[in-house]
């Protein structure tokens, strides 16, 4: 598992964040080293962290955001959060869930972009890693604050899947018995929302998510370690079935004119768009459908309060959820716009805004 690491100065100017949807509502995507000096621990029995001691915030990314296309996001959003907080912001990128997840319960990052299910793992290693702030909707309130966790397969199978019993006309009940592909065990949209979605399906034959890690329900069962990864394990033929989700891998495909919402749903084809970097480089010419939809809560940047102190972490919110933040076209590009190395697109958010644990009580309702 390979840590790849970028500092950056706070003065230095570097270049240029589902189930069928129950019902209507959205579905949620150790010990503690402490930092140097240590943590004190409040009268309450929660951590708080030594101000004077802290000179450098790290910040943990997952694969996802990782990769080397979002280099130029990454560096302003450290570039952002070090003026905010005052000190030097190292930025981890990372290629494996775990690490990330590691990373920010033992303490070893102050601040983590997770999904919602792994703040949950990070939660239950560590209590005092709380929720900051997540990427808002377009109106910049959390009731749309979502991105899609689909199931797809081949374009040119996508009739095999086609139910006229169900309201999309599409249904997952014929993936039993064929090769699946996952993100991670770790991933919300990408193992998660979709495993629950098969439980719902078939509650006789799968009751846990255990199972369908392993060959049985499947016959075979992979993992991406990526929604990329899993999405290329579905093109190149490797899988006949994958999860992932729509905002980390749609940079990298013609998608369907229309509405977000309407794009994302069942029986929705997409393409690998023409010249579209690694992985899809190698599947030129693909294309899936997609056979189930869940709309899941947008994943927090959290921190860990055994080594970021309070004060520090209300600046920070202050600032990353200030409307200067929310207009950075380095952060939140431009809506059309290509090849600007952001991480959001201002199309799908209005900003960052401030996010409480409870609002991912669904996740953790799952099975």
């Amino acid at each position: 598992m390979n840590l790849n690491k970028t500092s950056m100065s706070r003065r230095s100017f570097l270049s240029a964040l589902g189930v069928t949807a129950l019902g209507l509502g959205l579905v949620g995507c150790g010990g503690t080293d402490a930092g140097k000096g240590g943590a004190a621990t409040s009268t309450d029995g929660t951590a708080d962290a030594d101000a004077a001691s802290l000179d450098k915030i790290t910040m943990v990314w997952l694969p996802n955001e990782s990769a080397a296309e979002f280099d130029a996001g990454r560096e302003e959003f450290g570039r952002v959060l070090s003026e905010y907080a005052g000190v030097e912001v190292e930025l981890m990128t990372t290629t494996d869930y775990n690490v990330a997840i590691e990373a920010i319960a033992s303490g070893k990052a102050q601040m983590a972009n997770l999904g919602a299910e792994g703040y949950i793992q990070a939660q239950e290693k560590n209590p005092n890693v709380h929720s900051l702030f997540t990427t808002a909707d377009t109106e910049g309130t959390l009731d749309g604050a979502k991105y899609y966790s689909r199931i797809a397969v081949p374009a040119d199978q996508l009739s095999e899947y086609e139910d006229s019993s169900s309201a999309t006309g599409y249904s997952i009940k014929n993936i039993k018995g064929k090769r699946m592909s996952f993100v991670t065990q770790t991933s919300t949209s990408g193992f998660k929302v979709p495993c629950n979605a098969i439980m719902a399906e078939f509650p006789d034959e799968v009751t846990s998510t255990d199972e369908l890690a392993q060959p049985g329900f499947f016959s075979q069962v992979l993992f991406g370690n990526s929604h990329p990864g899993s999405c290329v394990n579905l093109l190149q033929g490797d899988a006949d079935v994958a999860a992932f989700d729509d905002i980390d891998v749609d940079m990298y495909l013609a998608v369907p004119e229309g509405e977000r919402d309407a794009v994302n749903q069942p029986g929705a084809v997409y393409g690998v768009a023409e010249g579209a970097a690694q992985p899809f480089d190698r599947v030129q010419g693909k294309e899936f459908g997609i056979i189930q939809s869940t709309p899941v809560l947008n994943g927090p940047i959290v921190y860990n309060a055994d080594v970021l102190p309070e004060d520090l972490k209300d600046k920070i919110l202050a600032g990353m959820t200030s409307a200067d933040v929310a207009n950075n076209e380095q952060l939140f590009a431009p809506e059309d716009a290509e090849g600007t190395g952001a991480i959001w697109s201002k199309g799908d958010t209005a900003g960052f805004i401030a996010v409480e644990d409870e609002w991912y009580d669904p996740i953790r309702a799952l099975a």
